[in-house]
């Protein structure tokens, strides 16, 4: 299954690099489509506990139990990927790693100033 990630992430970028993409096109690259990747999943974890909501409404016993640990599971992964995303963009305003225009800037454009 790694194997097949690993192919998968790096037969994405196979366009790029073969056509000679320099590595802030790259990066653009990747951003969209982490940009695309991120609204969606988070929108899967509210949907996860909104199905663990209904479910602790609408049933009792030992199903309502599994419900209530549904959501709690849901609001966990929302908290993990909203404070990851939001640790990004402070890193990345911090350490100006994001360009005015909202691009990716290169690192090694800043060294050839000295």
């Amino acid at each position: 299954m790694k194997k097949f990630l690993v192919l998968g992430g790096a037969s994405l970028l196979a366009p790029a690099i073969v056509l000679a993409a320099d590595f802030t096109t790259i990066l653009q690259k990747v951003e969209d489509i982490i940009g695309l990747i991120v609204p969606i999943v988070i929108s899967l974890a509210v949907i996860y506990f909104l199905y663990g909501l209904v479910g602790f409404i609408t049933k009792a016993g030992a199903d309502q139990k599994t419900a209530r640990d549904q959501m709690i599971w849901g609001i966990i992964i929302l908290f993990v990927m909203v404070s990851i995303w939001g640790l990004v963009a402070l890193i990345q305003n911090t350490f100006g790693i994001r360009g005015t225009e909202g691009t990716v800037t290169n690192p090694l454009d800043k060294l050839e100033n000295f």
